[in-house]
């Protein structure tokens, strides 16, 4: 590699989710609210992570509830009383668990919903702490506790989702809309590839991560001394209203050099193979017929893999947005950005 880096304890009232009859201001609490989360209900990879790394990324009181099965006072969450049409989110991995449609006022303190917004918000499991016998919710994507499900709820479902304010994130109407679509590609250097599809239109996010292999939760050190199957690997959020699959895919393989075995650029190894992953027979299709449509602009045969998706990892932090933050990085300014300029001139109709 030739690249160089520089880098619910249950404090009891009376009873679980109980009555009260207190009042907090409706207003929702800057740390509350997830303005800027992406709604996804399309990950297959589970969050797992350790407890020095929850500790990291939560607040206490966060963790508190999610990964100590603590429990908030009733009446203390700013978000009890929000009335404000959007999403509840987990707090720890942004999965979504509610709708602002399904949410009633239950008098208990704690915010209550009748229904979870899909069938990958929730695990529900028997809780016989407390000398009750009650079910307990966990959040279906990282194992975050959240509260108690009750059947003395409204219709149609009749169940009380007791949840934990301090668990969730706002998000709001406008910024929750669940329009965004997946598409995971490899193509060599992931600084490179980011920087290319967030000049895209339509596209919303890109995540630079792993992808192609079998090994759990690699990191960055073993997939760059071949030690793993993985490629580095993007994964591109992006609205299908404003650019399509089929274009996404015209994208990627006017950012690589489709014939390049193992490897693009000055990057060789197996880690830097590109690859096309499809979700599904369309996604499939699309990205065979742009194969055969480049073939014959080429004299040596395409390279580059169709396989099926299967997990993506996201890399460290640091790589997360590399050639934004690092525009002098020796790499970057020999190759990253030069990548980028001359892909960006092949798709010119595409540039945000």
């Amino acid at each position: 590699m030739i690249r160089i880096l520089t880098f619910l304890c249950f404090t009891v009232c009376f009873t679980a989710c109980g009555q009260q009859n207190k009042k907090v201001s409706s207003s929702v609490s800057q740390k509350m609210t997830g303005e800027n989360i992406l709604i996804d209900t399309s990950w297959t990879e589970k969050i797992v992570k350790s407890d020095a790394e929850w500790k990291k990324i939560l607040t206490p009181k966060q963790y508190y509830i999610l990964r100590e099965q603590g429990t908030e006072r009733p009446f203390s969450s700013s978000l009890y009383e929000v009335k404000e049409g959007g999403l509840y989110v987990c707090a720890g991995c942004n999965n979504p668990l509610f709708s602002s449609v399904t949410k009633f006022n239950s008098g208990t303190g704690w915010p209550s919903f009748f229904k979870p917004y899909s069938a990958k918000s929730l695990n529900v499991s028997g809780d016989n702490s407390l000398g009750m016998v009650r079910d307990a919710l966990t959040c279906q994507r990282c194992g975050g506790h959240l509260g108690h499900v009750f059947n003395d709820g409204p219709k149609p479902t009749g169940l009380r989702y007791c949840i934990d304010g301090d668990g969730l994130l706002f998000v709001p109407k406008d910024a929750a809309a669940p329009k965004w679509s997946v598409a995971t590609f490899a193509g060599g250097c992931f600084w490179c590839t980011e920087t290319i599809f967030e000049s895209i239109r339509g596209v919303k996010e890109v995540i630079s991560g792993y992808a192609g292999g079998k090994e759990k939760n690699p990191t960055y050190e073993m997939v760059g001394a071949g030690l793993t199957g993985h490629a580095e690997s993007f994964e591109v959020y992006y609205d299908p209203s404003e650019i399509s699959y089929s274009d996404l895919v015209r994208v990627f393989f006017a950012s690589i050099d489709p014939t390049t075995v193992d490897g693009q650029g000055p990057d060789r190894g197996k880690q830097y193979r590109t690859i096309a992953f499809y979700r599904n027979d369309t996604e499939k299709q699309i990205i065979e017929q742009k194969i055969k449509e480049i073939s014959a602009d080429y004299s040596k045969p395409i390279a580059t893999q169709v396989v099926p998706y299967d997990k993506f990892w996201e890399a460290e932090e640091y790589h997360q947005d590399f050639v934004k933050r690092n525009p002098n990085q020796g790499y970057v300014r020999a190759e990253s950005i030069p990548r980028r300029t001359r892909t960006l001139a092949k798709v010119k109709d595409l540039v945000k």
